[in-house]
């Protein structure tokens, strides 16, 4: 059986990151707007930015992942692993994900997104 090469290691942990980020926002942006917040708009805003650039790293992963053949499908999910099958050049990869490590990747990848550019708007503040 064929390994997979760096790039699309790279490109199938990206696209599974990105697909849970993705439905963790959308559906934390959802219970926001129901959330009895006396000022949800600078949350939902934080949220829908988020999301914007969650969406266009998704789809250039998702363009990569297609000029070269490579797809990524989720099998099974338990308590422990979330089990993907991955196709690449001919070949069929069964690939198991600690539920964990993925939990804590995609909540740093969130926090990245929260965080990017944060120094230039804390700076900007008026004191």
């Amino acid at each position: 059986m064929s390994k997979l090469t760096k790039t699309e290691e790279h490109l199938t942990e990206s696209y599974i990151l990105f697909e849970m980020a993705r439905k963790v926002l959308e559906k934390d942006l959802e219970r926001l707007d129901q959330a009895p917040l006396k000022l949800k708009e600078p949350y939902i805003r934080l949220l829908e930015l988020s999301l914007h650039k969650l969406s266009l790293q998704f789809y250039k992963t998702k363009k990569d992942m297609k000029k070269i053949g490579l797809k990524v499908h989720l099998t099974n999910v338990d308590r422990t692993f979330s089990e993907y099958k991955i196709y690449s050049r001919g070949y069929v990869l069964n690939a198991k994900y600690l539920n964990a490590h993925l939990k804590n990747q995609v909540s740093r990848q969130i926090e990245s997104l929260f965080t990017v550019g944060s120094e230039d708007r804390a700076t900007s503040l008026p004191h």
